[in-house]
């Protein structure tokens, strides 16, 4: 028998590390999502409030406008209207801009969470694979908090395949541990 506390643990254990495991995956998949889409927010934000800047100059610019029009009309002279006009002109073209910047800050919003969906697929397909292939996959370390007595880092060499040890040549049981059991 052998005195590995990895191979000591029951079925039990294994499934509620296997559970711990998958609910600890999700969270960091959720958080990733979390904060993908919260910066997508704040650049949707940024862009929002500069063109909600644009409309209210605008709209406070026909105002200025018609009572451009108005002066102008009525004194047709030009210290009074022209005035009018040059701020109306201004404020038209503060809106201008601002407008122009909203418009391409918004185009640089992109609503999907594309790192979050990336590592969910490379998960699947680890999981696929795992699940395909029994036995030919390494297994991640233990972590920490499953580890009573056990140095905090077990170097395992990830370079040679894990394969079935053969059964012995005389019929004994074997006394080495089957590695594929772990995976």
């Amino acid at each position: 028998m052998s005195t590995d506390p990895r191979q000591e643990r029951t079925l039990g254990q294994l499934v509620a590390s296997a559970t711990q495991d998958i609910s600890t995956l999700i969270r960091s998949e959720i958080a990733l999502a979390k904060a993908e889409v919260s910066v997508q927010v704040k650049k949707a934000g940024v862009g929002g409030g500069l063109l909600a800047g644009a409309a209210v100059i605008a709209f406070y610019s026909v105002y200025f406008l018609f009572t451009t029009l108005a002066e102008g009309i009525q004194a047709l002279g030009l210290p009074r209207w022209a005035s009018f006009l040059i701020v109306t002109v201004f404020m038209l073209l503060v809106a201008a801009v601002l407008g122009l910047l909203g418009v391409r800050k918004m185009k640089t919003v992109e609503p999907t969470p594309a790192k979050t969906i990336a590592e969910a697929q490379e998960t699947v397909e680890a999981i696929k694979s795992a699940v395909e292939h029994p036995g030919t996959t390494v297994p991640a370390p233990r972590p920490e908090w499953d580890r009573p007595g056990l140095p905090a880092t077990v170097p395992a060499d990830t370079t040679a395949p894990i394969t079935p040890a053969a059964p012995p040549s005389n019929g004994s049981v074997p006394t080495t541990p089957d590695p594929s059991r772990d995976a």
